[in-house]
């Protein structure tokens, strides 16, 4: 068997790399003491820079592109998190680069997005050689969902994957190989049956829904193709940081002036409120941040009915907050998994803002996900024409109740199954790895 590969979970939230040991999967340290590193960068503008947030250039193609050229520092994972908190201005964040991948980018957005995921995978390579017996690795499987971006189908899958296998290629792999991140999955979960069964792997993770009807048993561990196994299959780039952000325009943004009136009665424009949070759409983000945004800004300050709310919009503007209050979306869909109502502090935009939401908001915010979702589930059944045994649920997302409750109603004397939210894919694309390298 060839000794020096891995699998790399290369997550929209999070990252995983490992291979097995003695047959089990062990995931390397990637940050810290974690097998987690955050998919989040934190490019820093040296001192000289100190404007450009002020200037003319778009928000992130120019000004990145121009940083990443000067060699900034870069910083990843939880310390981008970090440095973003503590001063947002001296630097550009870049959360869930993946999400980005098979969209319709520029040549010049194509080769940011190269440069971001190169940053990362060198980071993933170099830190899981430090944990690993050869020191080098040189073979890598790659987790992929269904469909990166679902917007030009195959297509769009092709350009995801030619700028991660290029990425790749620059931090020194030899050979990459691709596995769809839900039969990886079913691969992890497939390694505690004692028979074989049909099973619905549902993994909702923070950038696509991919769900996989499949048979799964111990005498078929050894099958290195599994494509006669695999009896349904269906995806779209529906995830949890859709999720967040439908969180933050219907529950949070009302705090910033959304939906509120003008003097005149009428609603004020939504499309500002909206691209504030939207921060896996590059033209959305371009579009708020741009210098003509504070002029527009000032402009809804002296409509709006309730001024005080804009000017929290205005104060999310100049301090570049948009990742902030996702993330507490973020926060408060974390905690309704478990409990029915999440107090969110806002106090980075106004002391001693907050704001209550409970399950049946979550729920309402996310319909339209909601519904896509069960759109997919009734697709891999269909293409499968039976029942599962059981549903295997994979990926954060996967935690929320309102998902769980879509399952139950539509599949009701069928039983759940947690795997590892976090680690199912990538400890399943160590057991790939080892079969395609073997």
């Amino acid at each position: 068997m060839t000794k020096n590969y891995c699998g790399i979970d290369f997550g929209t939230s999070n990252c995983t790399a490992g291979w097995l040991n003695d047959a089990e999967p062990q995931l390397a340290t990637l940050d810290g003491n974690s097998p987690y590193l955050s998919s989040a960068l934190y490019i820093q503008r040296h001192k000289t820079d100190a404007s450009d947030h002020d200037s003319d250039e778009p928000y992130l193609n120019e000004s990145l592109s121009r940083l990443l050229a000067k060699g900034a520092k870069v910083h990843l994972g939880q310390a981008a998190h970090q440095h973003y908190s503590a001063d947002p201005l001296a630097g550009v964040f870049i959360r869930s680069p993946k999400s980005m991948l098979g969209s319709r980018l520029t040549p010049a957005q194509s080769q940011i997005y190269r440069q971001i995921c190169t940053l990362l995978l060198h980071e993933i390579k170099q830190k899981a050689e430090l944990h690993h017996p050869s020191t080098q690795l040189d073979y890598a499987v790659l987790g992929r969902p269904v469909h990166f971006q679902g917007i030009d189908g195959a297509l769009g899958d092709e350009r995801a994957e030619a700028i991660l296998r290029q990425a790749a290629a620059d931090v020194g792999f030899r050979e990459i190989q691709f596995a769809y991140e839900p039969v990886a999955a079913a691969m992890e979960f497939e390694r505690s049956l004692d028979k074989e069964q049909l099973v619905l792997v549902v993994d909702i993770g923070g950038g696509t829904s991919d769900i996989s009807f499949i048979r799964l048993g111990p005498k078929r561990m050894a099958q290195l193709d599994r494509s006669d196994d695999l009896l349904g299959h269906a995806g779209r780039r529906i995830g949890g940081v859709d999720m967040d952000i439908k969180l933050a325009i219907y529950s949070l943004m009302p705090l910033l002036g959304r939906g509120s009136a003008a003097i005149n009665g009428r609603p004020l424009p939504n499309s500002l409120f909206s691209d504030a949070v939207n921060i896996i759409d590059i033209q959305a983000q371009e579009n708020f941040y741009r210098p003509q945004t504070s002029g527009e800004i000032l402009q809804l300050l002296q409509q709006a009915k309730e001024p005080n709310k804009v000017a929290r919009l205005q104060q999310l503007y100049q301090q570049h907050l948009s990742y902030y209050l996702v993330q507490a979306a973020e926060q408060a869909k974390i905690s309704l998994a478990q409990h029915n109502e999440a107090q969110v502090s806002l106090c980075r935009v106004e002391a001693s803002l907050s704001q209550l939401i409970t399950n049946a908001q979550f729920e309402q915010a996310i319909y339209q996900e909601l519904n896509g979702i069960q759109k997919l589930i009734d697709q891999s059944l269909t293409s499968a024409g039976s029942k599962p045994d059981c549903i295997f649920l994979t990926g954060g997302a996967s935690a929320a109740t309102a998902i769980q409750a879509l399952l139950q109603t539509m599949l009701p004397e069928v039983p759940l199954v947690h795997g590892d939210r976090f680690g199912s894919v990538g400890k399943g694309l160590c057991s790939v790895a080892a079969r395609t390298f073997r």
